[in-house]
């Protein structure tokens, strides 16, 4: 697969806004970090979340505890590749679970 600059564009034009939302929720149960193509929410009780950067492969990673996620762009979301879910739907359940309170990021 090679690589799209509009993707690559829009790839990190979203981890930008993904990180200023989750900085403006300023929830005590996780830090956000990010740095090179990487946003990492750290928690006090257990392993973080880290979304990520593909380029090679035109793609948004999602890292945790249960295993990955791959999103492709579909036009008009971030979509799972083999579950069919968007992104932000994907960390808002994810982030709500591990907190015990409702995350909205849309």
């Amino acid at each position: 697969m090679s690589r799209d600059p509009t993707v690559l564009r829009r790839i990190d034009e979203t981890l930008d806004t993904l990180v200023e939302t989750l900085d403006a929720l300023d929830h005590d149960a996780f830090d956000v970090d990010s740095a090179d193509g990487k946003v990492v929410l750290e928690f006090e009780d257990g392993p973080p979340l880290i979304v990520s950067r593909q380029g090679a492969a035109n793609q948004i990673w999602l890292a945790e505890p249960a295993g990955g996620w791959h999103f492709d762009w579909d036009g008009q979301a971030w979509r799972c590749d083999k579950r069919g879910v968007e992104l932000l739907e994907t960390l808002e359940g994810l982030l709500s679970a591990r907190t015990g309170d409702t995350i909205r990021l849309r």
